[in-house]
């Protein structure tokens, strides 16, 4: 569908309470943009419930992330951190508020054994603090304050806000039956965090994902068959027998794949492999990638409309309310797994 003005015009215009975007745009398509307008805002307004009540909602969530049903997830890279800090709290807040489906945060463990959110092994990047995530305690970390946004803009630190480097445990809490969290372990796990994911919220929102091969992943998390589990896999390292690293993993029957796709013409290759098995098919559409968001503010159709043609059902992306617009506007739709071939139900908690 062509659209008339970027998708960057219409995020900066959303914010401006629905300034009317027509500088660049010819007039047969002015109902178009003024169309997709109105869902950014809509989805920054409203309620985060298209769901009715609490459990409604998440119940919708755990059947999404048990398998394709016929949604295209969107998830927030790092939470949704513009206009607030990535991997914050209020990123999480924003994501709920905005209907988002899940974040994607990342964890470290600090020299005391506390999980906290942070992208990169030093803190400098984010907050106006030095060293390693690793070699600090607890009580150093949540004296930081964390900048705005991605830390850095135009090559020069953003400013630093009232918001603290969160736990893991206060993410898991605030995300509890309102949005699910797809977590980046940039430190090994021990089984004790499923005792506090059990805890705080129900492991049937959490997704865990690892690059590695099956050997290691049972080795370093022999728990993975009682999660929800999806490895990374680089076209790269496939390509030559896509067939064969999939079904390396059917032993412990992941709820989905994410590809790092190189070459466009690659990825149309894996839906019927992924989708036999009924499983998601997770693509990042970040700067830099094959299917990029820089190229989605201009282009929506030949970029996201492009990874669902293909079969695309879950997008990782640091655009998710204009993603998520989209997706409204078009009405676009996913796979869903047929009758009786749903996957596998969680092992019990307790065992």
């Amino acid at each position: 569908m062509p659209i008339s003005c970027s998708a960057r015009s219409l995020a900066r215009a959303g914010r401006r309470a629905a300034e009317p975007c027509t500088r660049h745009a010819r007039a047969p398509r002015r109902s178009a943009v003024q169309a997709l307008l109105a869902l950014v805002v809509s989805i920054l307004l409203s309620p985060s419930g298209a769901t009715a009540g609490e459990s409604a909602r998440k119940l919708d969530l755990e059947r999404r992330l048990a398998g394709p049903d016929g949604t295209v997830m969107v998830v927030a890279h790092r939470a949704c951190w513009k206009g607030t800090s990535e991997n914050s709290l209020d990123a999480i807040r924003a994501c709920i508020a905005a209907g988002i489906d899940m974040v994607e945060l990342d964890v470290r463990a600090t020299r005391d054994g506390k999980l906290v959110l942070m992208h990169d092994a030093g803190v400098e990047r984010m907050t106006e603090g030095s060293g390693k995530v690793s070699d600090l305690d607890w009580a150093e970390l949540r004296k930081l304050h964390l900048r705005e946004g991605k830390g850095q803009r135009d090559g020069k630190p953003t400013p630093l806000t009232r918001r603290r480097i969160p736990t893991f445990a206060q993410a898991l809490r605030v995300a509890k039956d309102r949005i699910l969290i797809n977590v980046d372990a940039k430190a090994p796990l021990s089984p004790s965090v499923l005792a506090m994911i059990d805890a705080a919220g129900g492991r049937e929102q959490v997704l865990f994902k690892a690059e590695a091969p099956l050997e290691q992943v049972r080795e370093a998390a022999p728990w993975v068959r009682s999660v929800r589990f999806m490895p990374i896999l680089r076209e790269p390292y496939m390509k030559a027998d896509p067939a064969a690293f999939i079904g390396a993993y059917d032993p412990i029957r992941p709820v989905g794949y994410e590809i790092d796709i190189k070459d466009r013409g690659f990825a149309p290759i894996l839906t019927p492999l992924i989708r036999t098995r009924c499983a998601r098919y997770w693509v990042d559409s970040l700067a830099g990638r094959a299917f990029s968001d820089v190229e989605a503010l201009t282009d929506p159709q030949g970029v996201w409309g492009r990874l669902v043609a293909i079969g695309v059902d879950a997008i990782q992306t640091d655009e998710p309310l204009l993603l998520k617009a989209y997706l409204r506007q078009t009405g676009q739709r996913g796979f869903a797994c047929p009758p009786g071939q749903a996957p596998r139900a969680l092992l019990s908690a307790h065992r």
